[in-house]
């Protein structure tokens, strides 16, 4: 087996892998592992898939609302009758996702969810989960 063949078969088994996680924050922290959306695809209810970015500039993930075949101009972000946005509440409140890093690391007056409570960063590059430093509880 060649080099290429053997990571088509071992992006393929993550793909795989993924598709068992039901956590949120965990599904976005392996975002790029998901397929990408494209049109002319048959999509069944709860299928993943990245489109676009997130306001934190990672990959967006979506979830399948609704099965169909993908259109062009029925693209995840604009289609909510068939797509929902991973990683967010309904509202719109990121769910904490693990910083690996500086570069994703919250800021001051970030507000994410987290275990069903809202909470606000009220240091610069947080990367501890809320309850353990640098949080404050949103009533």
């Amino acid at each position: 087996m060649d080099k290429k063949q053997a990571a088509l078969e071992l992006r393929r088994a993550l793909q795989l892998f993924v598709n068992t996680l039901t956590d949120e924050g965990t599904m976005m922290e392996v975002a790029s592992l998901y397929p990408q959306w494209s049109a002319g695809q048959a999509y069944s209810a709860g299928d993943i898939v990245r489109y676009g970015e997130n306001a934190d500039g990672e990959p967006q993930l979506y979830r399948v609302a609704q099965g169909h075949s993908s259109q062009a101009a029925w693209t995840p972000d604009a289609s909510a009758s068939l797509f929902t946005a991973v990683g967010f509440t309904e509202d719109g409140t990121s769910v904490w996702t693990q910083p690996t890093g500086a570069h994703d690391a919250y800021q001051t007056g970030d507000v994410v969810e987290y275990s069903g409570q809202k909470y606000r960063s009220t240091i610069d590059n947080n990367v501890w989960a809320p309850g353990v430093y640098g949080w404050e509880q949103v009533v």
